[in-house]
């Protein structure tokens, strides 16, 4: 064989090694924040009526405002879950926390809103609140979450957090832009506002950036 042409043979199958092993390492840099199967790593805040694994899901059913705590915490970010709301309560409020800080009782922290009225908001629990949609940017809001939440289907919400800057996206569409340096690392975290129904989380997974 041509010794050229067996240089350039060798050199593809290093770059096809190479660019397979960067998948493979991309790939597993993802933690999963729920194992499917169990509860295992999540902490109610307070008394709660349900908080469960059923159906590969998380579920949570509660009488009053709760947040149940993951033990991991991370600084710089991108988390992902899968929600669904129940449909027969239009009223229904949830979030998906990060950065959340204090060990007992209500944390402190950022949501990304998960509800009819401010899906991919940005709330600042014990920090302000509404960080953003804002008076400034309220028609901004309005025109970038348009139709993306669907109250009766599964949505996708992602939150990547790098420094003070936040930015939440509903169902593959950025929402929100935030620059906010109260919390910097925390915990993850879910809500149910009490307001009745189950609330469910799928396929809850973060990695550091």
């Amino acid at each position: 064989m041509n010794k050229s042409i067996f240089t350039l043979m060798a050199l593809a199958s290093m770059v096809c090694l190479s660019i397979h092993a960067s998948a493979k390492d991309k790939k597993s840099d993802w933690v999963a924040l729920f194992d499917g199967k169990s509860t295992k790593g999540w902490t109610p805040r307070a008394k709660v009526e349900s908080f469960e694994a059923k159906n590969g899901e998380l579920q949570l059913f509660s009488k009053v405002n709760v947040w149940v705590v993951s033990d991991l915490k991370m600084a710089d970010f991108e988390v992902e879950a899968e929600v669904k709301i129940p449909t027969d309560y239009a009223g229904f409020n949830s979030g998906l926390g990060f950065r959340l800080v204090g060990k007992t009782g209500k944390p402190k922290g950022y949501q990304c809103e998960i509800d009819r009225g401010k899906p991919g908001g940005v709330y600042g629990i014990g920090m302000g609140g509404w960080l953003y949609p804002g008076k400034a940017t309220t028609a901004e809001y309005k025109e970038r979450s348009k139709g993306l939440f669907k109250p009766e289907e599964w949505n996708k919400l992602r939150v990547v957090c790098k420094g003070p800057s936040i930015k939440t996206y509903v169902n593959g569409k950025l929402v929100a832009e935030v620059e906010h340096k109260q919390s910097l690392e925390g915990h993850f975290g879910i809500q149910h506002h009490g307001k009745g129904g189950t609330v469910s989380f799928r396929n809850l997974r973060a990695r550091k950036l």
